[in-house]
């Protein structure tokens, strides 16, 4: 509990557009979506094992019987309860938003009534101390920054529930839902994150939030169902010069790199990992024009690691054995 005490009591309040700062530097981060705690659980004794300061959730943290907010918090405290994840809150911060079946309806957004005391649930189960700027605000939404200088990284944790517009069913056998026009994030986040985008003098942007932003394709939620909201945030980024921008996703039981330029010579990564308790191993192909690397439908959960002396950052899927099964190295400029 030590190590996990002190990195928490190096955060600041209310001293820049951040929510919380830390002048501790990241060296690693561990993340991953998708835990039924019905299932096996094995994978966390492989986590816990591994060296990290932070692990940050994409979601689908447990899953909860349709509406249940009972349901909710007793998943939450089952997973609390697990050794190895006891294990892992001792010596790292535990970060993270939700997706729709820890928010608490499949698919849900903005008309699920039972919004707000799932974010109520969400925060006790993130530990999120009273005082946290977050608790003050609706939707789940949140900023943490670490580091100094050239080696200062940004977290931007990204709601895409609280404020979800409804989605249209379509006809069409090759997609699920029509393609809408509405904001994704609603005004008040976007808001929120413009002015953080503006303040932001990271050298690594991360940001987090349930469903994939680049994979275009498949049937299922996406921020391409979302076209202007997916294109709002990628002039966010351009516009305000936001260096080295990596997305973590998670929500499809599998795990990919995806890349994509969005300005000349400025790309921007979504790093997918999904499947900590179970994963769609049946699938042998799904297209994806900006996937980087293979396909990979095994349990897995991801981890970035830093290189500060060779300025590289390390994007990497593991399975449930702790191996590295794919590495993207990204240079830092």
């Amino acid at each position: 509990m030590k190590k996990i005490l002190i990195f928490l009591l190096c955060f600041s309040y209310g001293i820049s557009a951040q929510d919380i700062q830390s002048n501790i530097r990241l060296d690693a981060i561990g993340f991953g979506s998708c835990n039924r705690t019905d299932l096996d659980l094995k994978m966390w004794e492989v986590i816990a094992q591994k060296q990290m300061q932070a692990w940050v959730w994409l979601g689908d943290i447990v899953y909860t019987d349709e509406e249940s907010m009972q349901d909710l918090e007793e998943k939450y405290t089952l997973q609390k309860s697990l050794p190895a994840y006891k294990q892992l809150r001792e010596q790292a911060a535990i970060f993270g938003v939700w997706d729709d079946h820890d928010f608490g309806t499949n698919d849900g957004g903005g008309a699920f009534d039972k919004k707000a005391q799932s974010r109520e649930l969400l925060f006790d189960f993130l530990d999120l101390p009273e005082a946290h700027p977050a608790r003050r605000r609706t939707g789940a939404y949140q900023s943490y920054c670490f580091g100094e200088n050239e080696e200062k990284v940004c977290l931007y944790l990204l709601d895409v529930r609280y404020f979800k517009e409804p989605y249209v069913i379509d006809p069409s056998p090759n997609q699920r839902y029509k393609k809408n026009l509405g904001s994704l994030l609603g005004e008040e986040q976007w808001k929120w994150l413009e002015k953080e985008l503006q303040n932001n003098d990271a050298v690594v942007s991360l940001f987090a939030g349930g469903i994939q932003l680049l994979s275009s394709e498949h049937a299922y939620e996406k921020w391409s169902n979302f076209p202007e909201a997916q294109q709002r945030f990628f002039d966010l980024l351009i516009k305000n010069k936001i260096r080295n921008p990596i997305y973590l996703s998670g929500d499809r039981h599998i795990a990919e790199v995806s890349s994509r330029q969005i300005s000349p010579n400025y790309w921007l990564y979504d790093a997918t990992s999904s499947g900590l308790t179970h994963s769609y191993e049946g699938l042998e192909e799904e297209y994806n024009p900006y996937r980087i690397g293979p396909l990979m439908t095994h349990l897995n959960f991801g981890m970035i690691q830093w290189d500060w002396e060779n300025r590289i950052v390390a994007l990497q899927i593991l399975d449930d054995k702790g191996a590295v099964r794919f590495q993207q190295n990204i240079p830092i400029q």
